[in-house]
């Protein structure tokens, strides 16, 4: 199930729904194992069964095709980037990129997404 949290950023106290905790079978659990990288949070409890587990990677892997879409379509609509920057694919795992390209990613727009992100953060 999917849910968008809306937050208030300067809030430094930050609280899961109670009712998400529920349905992911969380809220009664005392110890949780918390996985955070840049984007994203995976949240779950230690120990989780055969069942948890298969139904885990499970939905991990329509989260990441869906990514893997997402990233697709976006590279087929942007155009190259300028010739004078450096890879940005280069801090990126070979084999990923050969994964997103081998699904119809365009490696040209992937660059050109990341080149427009760098410099919006800017």
């Amino acid at each position: 199930m999917k849910f968008n949290l809306h937050r208030d950023p300067s809030n430094k106290l930050q609280k899961i729904p109670y009712s998400v905790m529920q349905i992911a079978g969380l809220a009664d659990r005392k110890e949780l194992t918390l996985q955070a990288d840049e984007g994203c949070i995976l949240l779950s409890h230690d120990h989780l069964s055969t069942r948890e587990a298969i139904k885990t990677v499970t939905h991990l892997d329509q989260v990441a095709t869906c990514l893997v879409k997402q990233l697709v379509e976006a590279s087929k609509k942007i155009a190259s980037p300028p010739e004078e920057c450096e890879d940005p694919l280069d801090e990126f795992d070979e084999d990923m990129i050969e994964n997103l390209v081998d699904c119809g990613a365009d490696p040209d727009g992937l660059r050109m997404l990341l080149v427009l992100e760098e410099s919006e953060d800017e």
